[in-house]
């Protein structure tokens, strides 16, 4: 019966006839030829299928083998996926701890079959014409679904286009909010160097479109840490209230909300900004943060001596 079973050169019927009987059987030695047929993917022809796929590339004038394998690939496609679910289905029949680690194995395995072709994807696209294939390396570029590494191949290969042809692609990547900063940070650098003018654009509004969301996420953080009495909190907000390239309503927020936290010894940190007349627009802020922390009786000639300070470095620029 076994020998039966794996004659590929027996009618099909006759090989499956004799398949059942050995199942039916429970023998050792069945399941033994059973599971290599199974394990090996003996039942599938790929040499075939291989050879045949060669033949094909004879014909590269002639459009129908082009679409011969299209069509080879959706219903392999289609074959594969009608072998898989068999073989989770049935799955469901062997013992539970087998199936969580099958089913486990099977997800990695469909896991990186699909990356791989999204990567010979893209590569193969590479060497179609531009007008064709510039949306589509995009389309890929931009799917968060897909891992790093292609979509960033899929930038690679838009930039080993001509500049003119694809600086539109790189520059709806770049202006896209929902662009991975990874791959943006990517096609950067694959650009770098070209001079269109939509590009460059592109590149300003980049920068201060990041430039904007690095901002309203100090914002929201700010709402955010002002709850915690943290030694590692405190420091970051200490760190916002003293960075002079930050907005002053940011910076004004940050040495508020340090009167939240209990910790007068923050105080002589923002004193001597007061004897700067640029810092005028955070007295207000910092006088409030000193009342909230108890403090003001203290700090109240020292605030008013470095705001004289302050008036009087600013009036020797004055010209009468």
């Amino acid at each position: 019966m076994i020998s039966i079973y794996n004659d590929s050169s027996l009618p099909f019927e006759a090989r499956i006839e004799a398949g059942k009987v050995l199942g039916d059987s429970q023998h050792p030695t069945a399941l033994n030829a059973i599971a290599q047929a199974v394990s090996s993917g003996a039942a599938l022809d790929i040499t075939f299928m291989e050879e045949s796929i060669k033949l094909l590339t004879k014909f590269r004038e002639n459009p129908k083998a082009a679409e011969a394998m299209i069509q080879g690939m959706e219903n392999i496609e289609l074959k594969t996926n009608s072998l898989h679910m068999t073989l989770v289905r049935s799955l469901n029949k062997i013992r539970v701890e087998d199936q969580v680690l099958a089913l486990l194995d099977l997800y990695e395995i469909a896991h990186a079959n699909v990356e791989r072709t999204d990567l010979l994807l893209a590569e193969t696209l590479g060497a179609i014409g531009t007008e064709e294939v510039v949306p589509i390396l995009v389309s890929i570029a931009k799917n968060p679904g897909l891992k790093i590494g292609v979509r960033n191949r899929a930038v690679e290969i838009l930039g080993k286009k001509d500049p003119a042809d694809v600086a539109n692609a790189f520059a709806e990547l770049l202006n896209d909010p929902a662009t991975n900063l990874e791959v943006r940070e990517f096609a950067l650098k694959t650009m770098r160097g070209v001079k269109q003018e939509n590009l460059i654009l592109a590149l300003l509004n980049t920068y201060n479109a990041g430039r904007n969301e690095y901002y309203s996420l100090l914002n929201t953080l700010l709402e955010a840490l002002g709850n915690f009495d943290d030694p590692q909190v405190f420091k970051a907000i200490i760190q916002i209230g003293l960075t002079e390239d930050l907005p002053i309503s940011l910076r004004k927020k940050a040495i508020e909300s340090l009167g939240g936290l209990n910790n007068p010894n923050v105080i002589p940190r923002f004193l001597p900004l007061l004897s700067d007349a640029k810092n005028y627009t955070l007295h207000g802020s910092i006088v409030q943060m000193v009342g909230r922390l108890g403090k003001q009786d203290l700090y109240h000639e020292e605030i008013r001596r470095l705001a004289f300070t302050a008036h009087m470095k600013e009036s020797q620029y004055i010209v009468p």
